[in-house]
């Protein structure tokens, strides 16, 4: 072998181990990312199920009252149609307030039993979310991905504190901005 073949021979050598090492370099420092469905994993975990047929039950319920206070209110407005014409002015009065009252009782019913089963909801779930969520960073980092996203909402459901958190960097350069 001459001296260019051996010069040749060792520039190839030392490209090729930079070049495994920038392989190494790339690959220890590159960012790994996932995400989840969130309505998917609401959908089939058992735990969630369990928490959203609670709710179903409730919701059921609440939709049997108030087919109860929607008939009342139909009921009443036929009897009013019938007599309507038949009465005084007093009477006429005295119907048309009963109208408006039960469909404010209506409406009043209906939002309350709707912020009841929000509030519901969010009690069931929570338990559930705090679940997902330990078992998600467990995941995480058994898998070594830095963050993973929610696609329902695009949120982060795993990231803090991993090599791709920019918080703290972030709320420098921002107080700084804005002092």
């Amino acid at each position: 072998m001459n001296k260019i073949s051996k010069f040749v021979a060792v520039i190839a050598f030392i490209i090729s181990i930079a070049g495994i090492a920038f392989v190494i370099y790339h690959y220890q420092n590159e960012s790994r990312f996932g995400f989840v469905n969130t309505e998917k994993l609401l959908n089939s975990f058992v735990e969630s199920q369990k928490a959203l047929d609670e709710i179903k039950l409730v919701e059921e319920k609440w939709n049997a009252e108030r087919v109860v206070i929607e008939d009342s209110l139909k009921s009443f407005e036929q009897r009013m149609s019938d007599f309507y014409e038949k009465v005084n002015v007093s009477e006429k009065a005295k119907m048309r307030m009963e109208q408006i009252r039960r469909i404010e009782e209506l409406g009043h019913f209906n939002q309350a039993k709707a912020s009841s089963i929000q509030k519901l909801r969010v009690e069931k779930l929570q338990g559930v979310y705090e679940k997902i969520n330990a078992a998600m960073s467990d995941y995480a980092i058994k898998n070594k991905l830095d963050v993973v996203f929610a696609s329902s909402n695009g949120s982060i459901v795993y990231g803090d504190g991993s090599k791709v958190d920019i918080t703290n960097d972030f709320l420098l350069f921002l107080n700084e901005r804005f002092k």
